[in-house]
């Protein structure tokens, strides 16, 4: 194997996400040099691997040592990448977008998280992990929106 994924074990308001599409959360943390590299995305990267890539047995525990005051400002800065990307494919704005940004992927986010991968086992900090997910979309559009006409005046 070039390369292993490692389950990634997360903490989110103080507890363990067992559900809402949260664990294992599989990344890939071990790899052979110059036989895997980092694509060229600001938010969300994986590993390119060239060849086989094998799975650890033991889990990575992420403890992010930061209470939801910080979790908000996290996103603030992940939901600007986003807006950013946005622009870089120049994305259309319309209301066609707007119902995109607003309506369809923060509903489809939410459903996806909370109910198909059952994050409300989760309990509150399930709920809350999916509704805040679902709002980093419409962030991100207005973030997008407000650079387009930033950039107009």
């Amino acid at each position: 194997n070039n390369a292993f994924w490692i389950k990634r074990k997360k903490m989110f308001l103080g507890r363990w996400m067992k559900k809402g599409g949260q664990y294992p959360d599989p990344v890939i943390r071990l790899f052979k040099k110059g036989k895997a590299r980092l694509p060229c995305k600001s938010v969300h990267e994986q590993m390119e691997v060239e060849g086989a890539v094998g799975w650890l047995k033991n889990e990575l525990i992420h403890l992010p040592n930061f209470s939801f005051f910080q979790y908000v400002a996290k996103d603030n800065l992940y939901s600007t990448l986003t807006a950013e990307e946005m622009q870089e494919k120049n994305m259309p704005v319309n209301i066609f977008s707007l119902l995109k940004y607003f309506y369809w992927e923060p509903h489809k986010i939410f459903f996806s998280i909370y109910f198909r991968h059952r994050g409300f086992l989760d309990g509150f900090p399930g709920f809350v992990f999916a509704f805040y997910s679902a709002l980093h979309q419409m962030t991100a559009y207005v973030k997008y929106w407000e650079m387009k006409n930033a950039s107009c005046n």
